[in-house]
């Protein structure tokens, strides 16, 4: 028995000629050609995906495209970040930085080199790049009550120097802020790590001064939401960070000027998924919304327009025309909009469902 399984290995791993396997998978019988057809090259399935080369990453009306595939039904997980095509299931690589520990390699002599600490993020104070006396080095058993009392002197001196400019404070607080506000809002760690950045740069342009904290924190986690194509809008953020909408509004716009930072237009058809799913409306109707935006921004009705009243509106036409049954008053509390407004851009719509062929709704 031996010699036969190391007789039939050997055939697998010989490579046998396309004729030739042509011509014996014919005489043979049919119990004996499996190690013959391990060694074919299956064909090429027609349902392999487009190249990518071959396929644009925006439609002509500007949404971004699955390289796998060319759908454009992309959905971004709004607790990951990560963008997912929802025909073929591939997900979209983040163009943004991530910050993330290098792999440990090997040395000449074998040994295995590791980072010596957490990887650098702008989110920390510090950076993750100094290094400090930490509580259990500083209460260590093994050492005299000298030693561990000359440790705690020099942890307190090292935490009094690294916080001793008036920036540095402001700086320590504001890491802290951030992070709170982040895991209130279940953000990724690249829109924390891009906010991070722009309360630095308004930092050194001397923006914060004379306004609190907590406001440009709030302010930059805003902008790098909308840098990232995060859906926050400026409701939830204000509420998380305990503050009005009109002033962070206000921060906001400071901020972007100060920084002569570009913000693209928010896209609606984001909003459309969270709505859907706080007002209870089904899939169909969703589907159905965004078909109608889509045809409203080759329109360019959405110009101006509140993107969570834009989405909400068009929930509202796509359910009536379905003769779905979801409530406006139900769709205006989930969008943070009023039903005036609801009604107001659902005229706007009109016209999309028009040019789509839609039926005319009241």
């Amino acid at each position: 028995m031996a010699g036969t399984s190391t007789a039939s290995k050997s055939k697998i791993l010989e490579p046998v000629p396309a004729q030739a396997l042509q011509a014996q998978t014919q005489t043979q019988p049919r119990g004996q050609t499996y190690t013959q057809e391990v060694t074919q090259v299956p064909s090429r399935p027609q349902s392999q995906p487009i190249p990518r080369s071959r396929i644009s990453t925006r439609d002509e009306v500007g949404h971004y495209l699955c390289p796998q595939c060319g759908s454009s039904s992309l959905v971004r997980d709004a607790e990951t970040g990560e963008v997912i095509c929802t025909n073929c299931g591939f997900v979209l690589s983040d163009p943004t930085e991530q910050y993330v520990a290098p792999i440990p390699r090997r040395t000449e002599e074998g040994l295995l080199e590791s980072q010596t600490g957490p990887p650098g993020r702008f989110s920390a104070f510090d950076k993750n790049l100094s290094t400090i006396i930490s509580r259990a080095q500083a209460s260590n058993r093994s050492l005299s009550a000298e030693e561990r009392l000359q440790l705690w002197r020099l942890r307190r001196t090292q935490l009094r120097a690294a916080a001793g400019t008036s920036m540095a404070r402001n700086l320590s607080r504001a890491m802290n802020q951030l992070r709170g506000l982040a895991g209130r809002l279940n953000l990724p760690d690249v829109v924390t790590e891009r906010a991070a950045l722009m309360y630095r740069r308004a930092l050194n342009k001397g923006l914060v001064r004379g306004r609190p904290i907590n406001g440009m924190v709030a302010a930059s986690t805003y902008a790098a939401c909308r840098l990232t194509d995060v859906p926050r809008s400026l409701s939830e953020i204000a509420k998380a960070a305990g503050m009005s909408r009109k002033l962070l509004a206000h921060y906001y716009r400071a901020l972007v000027r100060s920084l002569d930072v570009t913000m693209a237009i928010e896209d609606p058809l984001k909003r459309v998924s969270k709505i859907a799913s706080r007002a209870g409306a089904d899939s169909a109707t969703e589907m159905l919304a965004g078909k109608i935006l889509r045809e409203a921004i080759r329109l360019r009705v959405n110009v101006g327009k509140d993107p969570d009243g834009l989405a909400a509106a068009a929930l509202d036409l796509a359910a009536r025309i379905r003769g779905s049954t979801v409530m406006q008053r139900d769709l205006a509390k989930a969008a943070g909009v009023s039903e005036v407004t609801i009604r107001s851009r659902m005229r706007d719509l009109k016209v999309a469902a028009k040019s789509l062929g839609l039926p005319d709704v009241p």
